[in-house]
């Protein structure tokens, strides 16, 4: 149960729980001197939004008969999400924020039967103090509260139509010292940004990049010290969708590219697609979308070439040989056998480096990035026969560089080069 007095540093303060005693004229008087003043119209929803959404609960701090701080929150499965806490301007630092965490919110998580109670905080680094507060400072009281910061990027739904979405802000979770299923929160950003903004957010990118940051992490998310802030990255959609949705895209470029600069050749691909989406535009095959002006900005820079890296050899590891089957979709027939103290992964990433660059690239697109060979074979300058003829003969060609090191045709143990 919530009290229904306390003291604080500012006097006897008492709470009204509106969530179960309406008072809608409290409530108005609350809005009107408490919530807006302390919040940017656009990051403030409606009154009524509060007053008649039986989802969202609001409790009001009154000294004196005067409403002196209000907490809103609204509640999702498994999750008790703290919408507004905000005090009366010039009685900050007075300890009414305290009270309304430490006596209103631990009845709330009860009652909405919640795991977590999650808060969406400013990150000092896109945000500067003002009229409306200081992010450095919030984030000293809500690690005082006893929050701590999960440890990926979050962007804030619209709260309206006309509003723009709030960026550059945390996820807080409370308690602060306790692993947080990583499922539990993707469900929480989806159902907020449904209930926000509809279903048709699923095809906006930066919804997408969001819930990718969510769900690169691992199976609990253990939240950081608010005042470690600066350990969680900031949202980069481009990247995150590409972790996401073109993992051999963005590991090609490794096996193709030969130093940093194809990173900046990627980035600029990879936004012009992105803006051309966000234009409403309908691209055939996303992964040929990005592919196609990559690998013709890689040629026109000079940056394909066959790597000596041997870092490579991990990267082509995991591709050729596969979780399961090393030479899944090489062969339709059994794959050819060396010996057993052959290695075969290092045998197949060094084979692979040695390809010149055109049989290279047709053996990426065809067996690392699975294209079709109609969508390939325009990517490589073929017509679809000639590139089915240039990915068969560079299989040949690895194969038979396996086979020379089988004989021994090796020097300092090093297969030949082309």
């Amino acid at each position: 149960m919530i009290p229904p007095t306390v003291d604080a540093a500012l006097g006897r303060i008492h709470l009204r729980d509106l969530s179960t005693d309406p008072d809608p004229a409290l409530l108005r008087r609350a809005y009107r001197e408490v919530l807006e003043p302390s919040f940017p119209p656009d990051q403030l929803v409606s009154f009524d939004s509060i007053a008649t959404c039986e989802a969202t609960w609001a409790a009001v701090a009154l000294h004196d008969g005067s409403p002196v701080g209000v907490i809103v929150t609204d509640t999702f499965e498994r999750v008790l999400l703290l919408s507004y806490l905000a005090v009366r301007p010039g009685l900050r630092g007075s300890g009414v924020g305290a009270v309304l965490l430490d006596h209103v919110l631990p009845a709330w998580r009860r009652r909405a039967a919640a795991e977590v109670v999650l808060a969406e905080v400013e990150d000092p680094r896109a945000h500067v103090a003002g009229d409306f507060g200081d992010p450095a400072a919030r984030l000293r009281f809500y690690q005082r509260a006893g929050f701590g910061l999960l440890p990926v990027p979050f962007v804030q739904p619209r709260v309206g139509d006309d509003a723009p979405r709030e960026r550059g802000m945390f996820l807080a979770a409370r308690p602060g010292d306790a692993a947080v299923p990583q499922d539990l929160v993707r469900s929480f950003v989806v159902d907020y940004y449904e209930d926000a903004e509809g279903p048709d957010v699923h095809d906006d990118p930066e919804f997408v990049a969001v819930l990718a940051a969510v769900e690169r992490q691992p199976a609990a998310l253990t939240p950081l010290p608010p005042d470690g802030y600066a350990e969680i990255p900031t949202l980069d959609v481009a990247t995150e969708l590409l972790h996401r949705d073109y993992p051999a895209t963005a590991a090609a470029l490794d096996l193709l590219a030969t130093d940093d600069r194809a990173g900046a050749v990627l980035d600029a691909v990879w936004a012009r697609v992105l803006a051309r989406l966000a234009a409403g535009e309908r691209l055939p095959r996303p992964r040929v979308a990005v592919l196609t002006p990559l690998l013709d900005a890689l040629s026109d820079d000079g940056l394909l070439f066959v790597s000596a890296d041997p870092a490579d050899e991990g990267v082509l590891q995991w591709w050729f040989a596969g979780e399961d089957d090393p030479w899944a979709g090489w062969w339709r027939t059994d794959p050819p056998e060396w010996t057993d103290d052959m290695p075969l992964e290092h045998l197949v990433a060094q084979a692979v480096r040695r390809l010149p660059p055109l049989p290279r690239v047709a053996l990426v697109l065809a067996d690392v990035l699975g294209v079709a060979p109609a969508e390939a074979a325009p990517l490589v300058g073929r017509d679809e026969q000639e590139y089915q003829e240039l990915v068969g003969a560079a299989r040949a060609e690895v194969i038979a560089l396996i086979d020379r090191r089988a004989d021994g045709e090796e020097k300092d143990g090093r297969l030949p080069a082309l």
